[in-house]
């Protein structure tokens, strides 16, 4: 395809013509040295405009920048005209005309003089006056519509019950207009009638309203304690309505630090361990509850920080987790060596927020046998109280004693002898096999309880009167119990991760993490490359031990 390029050169003689050719379905104008229309203006873009020949005198004209190019006096991306349209650039106008023989398309540019930039451009209108509407008249009027829709309906619909019949039954909006937004799911069931929580009109809900319904919510603070000294301590201070379905509890940081940031410069003896603000960059190591007990038996746990130096537990076991975690095995009762790892012994409870309690006969006894004679090297004692092996041990050698056949060289001859079932037996051998049943079992409880089974795992002693005692077991069921921490949300974890097992050769050690260990996947609320954790992650804000407010 054949294009006339022709160019109106301005001379004080008159204008002069300078014609070129171009091949191509298309014409592309720029200010860039590769196109076919080349434009010096420096208001053109590169590559600023291409125009495609359709035949019969039409075109296509196609912006390639993003403002458009001007079209007959109008911006536009892409238009398709006839010849006769021109596209101005800046000061230079194209035209499309009519080719001349011999050509299938044509173009004529010129330079226009200020006159007629100035004729070409277009001044919108920008106030209200120019375009026929005045602003005094027309605000009045709007004033007084939102007044009426926004104030007078609303009053109306407050103070009349037939005008509110007549107004919510019609889109005026009538009360609706003052809400701020849809109410909490839970409050649906009421939400029509608006007096439930505002009871007097332009005064904000109180606390007794929410009480009506929430009386058995737990406090957050025991209630000798004002908690106005740490902030407000409204209802509403954290609890906002017509927040949509789910806005009505915050789950936001600043929901706690408002009051616990800085809260020993404003409140007398706070714990130092309450100035709390972001879980990544301003919040203390963790406290754990030691369980302990007083003279009376009553559980007195004592609360200590992870770094405090010494810290232990007492639990009253004896169990060395490196033995058990040894990556060779360790010795089984059938003398197979058993590898073992967490999971042997420790299973999260359902749901997976804490783990289920070590039971002796699952987790235990299947190596740790119970036994105490040779004799029936099967039969166990019951994992029980000093009394119940007691007598477990006494009554089978009793058994034996008086029903006779013992085999044993150092027995009296009453318990060698083998009796048919319903012989008779005199009271002297009664007692002589029961006093070397009484001797036997009490072989057998004192190396049950000394050197064989008990003092493997329990802290065992005896007293004066040389009675067996054994230290009660006390295992924390709940290190913190001011926290919340859930196993199965940890699945993508390994144990060995937060509790050094591994390595701990006393059950005094404390297989606790300290924040900094948390800290390595756990950030702040505005955390960036750490998972973002707010307060009630881990705290509930209603303590259950606190009831009423």
């Amino acid at each position: 395809m054949r294009w006339l390029i022709r160019r109106v050169l301005k001379r004080a003689s008159g204008d002069v013509f300078e014609d070129d050719i171009h091949f191509g379905d298309t014409l592309s104008i720029g200010r860039g040295t590769d196109q076919a229309v080349y434009i010096t203006d420096l208001r053109a873009a590169l590559a600023h405009v291409r125009v495609t020949a359709l035949g019969n005198g039409r075109y296509r004209v196609e912006s390639l920048i993003a403002a458009g190019v001007r079209v007959d006096g109008t911006s536009q991306m892409n238009a398709t005209v006839a010849s006769g349209s021109s596209i101005d650039i800046g000061a230079t106008r194209i035209r499309l005309i009519e080719p001349p023989n011999d050509f299938e398309a044509a173009v004529e540019i010129s330079v226009l003089d200020e006159a007629q930039i100035e004729a070409a451009r277009v001044v919108p209108r920008l106030t209200l006056t120019e375009a026929g509407l005045g602003k005094r008249r027309w605000s009045w009027a709007l004033l007084a519509l939102m007044l009426l829709l926004g104030l007078g309906l609303p009053l109306a619909s407050h103070y009349a019950p037939p005008v509110r019949d007549a107004v919510e039954s019609l889109p005026l909006g009538g009360r609706a207009v003052w809400e701020t937004g849809s109410l909490a799911s839970a409050h649906h069931f009421f939400g029509s009638d608006c007096q439930q929580c505002h009871v007097d009109a332009f005064v904000s809900v109180r606390d007794a309203q929410c009480e009506t319904c929430h009386a058995q919510t737990a406090a957050h603070v025991s209630a000798d304690f004002d908690l106005s000294l740490a902030g407000n301590d409204r209802c509403a201070h954290c609890h906002r309505d017509h927040n949509g379905a789910q806005g009505l509890i915050r789950s936001d940081q600043q929901l706690c630090a408002d009051c616990h940031a800085g809260i020993d410069t404003r409140i007398a003896h706070a714990d130092a361990h309450a100035d709390v603000a972001d879980f990544g960059k301003q919040h203390d190591g963790f406290v754990v509850s030691l369980p302990q007990w007083n003279a009376q038996g009553e559980f007195t746990p004592v609360r200590a920080a992870l770094a405090t130096a010494g810290i232990k537990e007492q639990s009253g076991l004896v169990f060395p987790h490196d033995l058990h975690l040894d990556p060779a095995g360790i010795r089984g009762a059938d003398g197979d060596d058993q590898v073992l790892d967490c999971a042997s012994c420790h299973q999260p409870e359902p749901g997976g927020a804490r783990m289920l309690p070590i039971d002796f006969e699952q987790h235990c006894q299947s190596c740790h046998k119970l036994t105490f004679s040779i004799r029936e090297a099967d039969r166990e004692v019951p994992h029980a109280s000093v009394e119940k092996v007691g007598y477990t041990i006494t009554e089978f050698f009793a058994r034996e004693a008086l029903e006779g056949g013992f085999n044993e060289t150092n027995a009296p001859n009453v318990v060698r002898v083998r009796r048919r079932p319903g012989q008779p037996i005199t009271p002297q051998e009664r007692a002589e096999a029961l006093s070397w049943a009484r001797d036997q079992a009490r072989t057998a409880i004192n190396r049950l309880f000394e050197d064989k089974a008990c003092s493997t795992c329990h802290a065992v002693s005896r007293n004066a009167a040389q009675e067996w005692t054994v230290a009660p077991v006390r295992v924390a069921g709940a290190w913190f119990p001011k926290s919340r921490f859930d196993h199965g949300s940890h699945t993508t974890m390994q144990c060995i991760d937060c509790h050094n097992a591994p390595n701990a050769a006393s059950s005094e050690v404390l297989l606790l993490p300290d924040i900094d260990n948390c800290r390595q996947c756990h950030g702040g609320e505005h955390a960036t490359n750490l998972v973002p954790t707010t307060c009630i992650d881990c705290h509930a804000f209603h303590d259950a031990a606190h009831p009423g407010r």
